[in-house]
């Protein structure tokens, strides 16, 4: 599989405010049959699973089969990522946004951390406050390396000595599409747009990915 990484860019910062603004105003509008380039899409053997026991943005425990039943959306990030997690989760946001009411009620999206020393369940409430249906998932190192593992992501720490936060995380940046039978499918570039992202969406909730 191809590891798509973090790489944080200042000129992001900017885009990032629009992605969610958005996220915020959907308009219902996805269909079938928008365009995503092919080398946007990455598909996933059977040696991709969903396996996790984590802990929610609210303290719950949550494991890959309560999400059984629905087509999860599944992106890696951190919540003290500058700029490449904030944009991708606005993309989500705004996908799910092109969805009815009816489809958005069979998609799970899932936020998992790759830094859960800092991503506590209320760090997580309140970086994910601006779409409360978007579902943090962390728990201890051992449980988010599992989980991790179980879709072959890549993360790692990056010191930033001169910086507050001492430091960053590198990781894999793509959304990872889940079927209703908790079985990984696709592999997403987290440039597609969002009307791309929900049309994926639609189709994979109508059983007609291909």
């Amino acid at each position: 599989m191809r590891n798509i990484l973090l790489k944080t860019s200042p000129s992001l910062a900017k885009a990032v405010g629009a992605a969610i603004a958005l996220g915020l105003a959907g308009c219902g509008a996805a269909n079938e049959t928008a365009t995503v380039p092919g080398d946007a899409l990455i598909r996933l053997s059977d040696q991709f699973s969903s396996d996790f026991a984590l802990v929610d943005q609210n303290g719950q425990p949550r494991t890959d089969e309560d999400f059984h039943g629905k087509v999860a959306l599944v992106y890696f990030g951190f919540a003290t990522c500058p700029d490449v997690c904030p944009l991708a989760l606005g993309t989500l946001s705004a996908a799910l946004n092109e969805l009815s009411p009816k489809e958005r009620a069979q998609v799970a999206p899932l936020f998992i951390t790759v830094d859960p020393e800092r991503d506590t369940p209320q760090a997580l409430k309140d970086y994910l406050a601006f779409n409360d249906g978007i579902i943090g998932l962390t728990g201890s190192p051992e449980a988010a390396e599992h989980a991790r593992t179980s879709f072959k992501v890549y993360a790692r720490k990056q010191k930033l000595p001169e910086s507050a936060l001492g430091y960053t995380m590198d990781h894999t940046s793509l959304f990872y599409l889940v079927d209703r039978k908790g079985r990984p499918q696709l592999a997403i570039h987290d440039t597609v747009t969002p009307q791309e992202l929900a049309a994926i969406l639609r189709k994979s909730l109508k059983g007609r990915l291909t």
